[in-house]
């Protein structure tokens, strides 16, 4: 209930001083947005390619998303966004095989977040591994309106991770890297990766992690969220 009543007190704040009508939307749906069962919660799965790790040199270059709603991945929703970055793509080539004229034909960045909010109102955010993109939203969002807005987060990294220190299970390195723990959970390969398939990857994944977790398949999500 605290954290509830602090969310709601710091959206009415933020939604005060943003300078973007788009984000300032998606701040007002934060405050009602209700974190309940897997399938009563909608979500939407993110992820980023970057130029590097460091959120204070490197920049986003592509942003893809799905959605989920009653528990189901909704392929129709799907949407990847190239983004014009100012600098080249550096190791990003070597791993999504994008190229320096890929981002060149990229839209700004301000497009591409306020196409990535507008999908995100009234929803939960999933990522894995969810500081490492966070930390580059909240400077792109900050440099672009003015605010950090709140992130109401789901991390199938950390779901993992909280899941095995319960059952007294060992953590090597390399365990909760996103290929490795779809393929303990028999989910298929993907050859491919950029940032929408990794976004559908991890939507995947936690639907494979709630039904380890609860199979009834009604998995409550409260104690799973994270507030940003």
């Amino acid at each position: 209930m605290f954290r509830r009543w602090r969310l709601f007190r710091r959206c009415r704040m933020l939604a005060g001083q943003c300078r973007q009508d788009g984000l300032r939307s998606y701040i007002n749906t934060c405050k009602g947005l209700h974190v309940d069962k897997l399938v009563n919660t909608p979500v939407i799965s993110v992820d980023l390619e970057l130029t590097g790790l460091d959120h204070r040199k490197n920049h986003i270059i592509a942003i893809g998303w799905t959605l989920l709603d009653q528990g189901r991945i909704r392929l129709g929703s799907n949407r990847h966004i190239m983004i014009n970055a100012d600098q080249s793509v550096g190791h990003s080539a070597a791993i999504h095989e994008l190229t320096d004229s890929d981002v060149a034909g990229g839209v700004p960045l301000e497009t591409g977040l306020q196409e990535l909010f507008g999908a995100a109102a009234g929803r939960v955010w999933l990522f894995h591994h969810a500081g490492l993109d966070l930390v580059f939203l909240q400077k792109a969002c900050h440099a672009w309106a003015g605010i950090t807005p709140p992130f109401i987060v789901l991390d199938t990294m950390h779901m993992e991770l909280a899941m095995r220190k319960r059952r007294g299970l060992p953590v090597k390195q390399g365990d909760l890297q996103l290929s490795t723990l779809r393929s303990r959970y028999n989910l298929p390969r993907y050859t491919a990766h950029n940032a929408l398939i990794d976004a559908c990857a991890t939507a995947e994944l936690l639907l494979a992690i709630a039904s380890r977790m609860d199979p009834a398949g009604s998995l409550r999500l409260k104690s799973h969220a994270r507030y940003f």
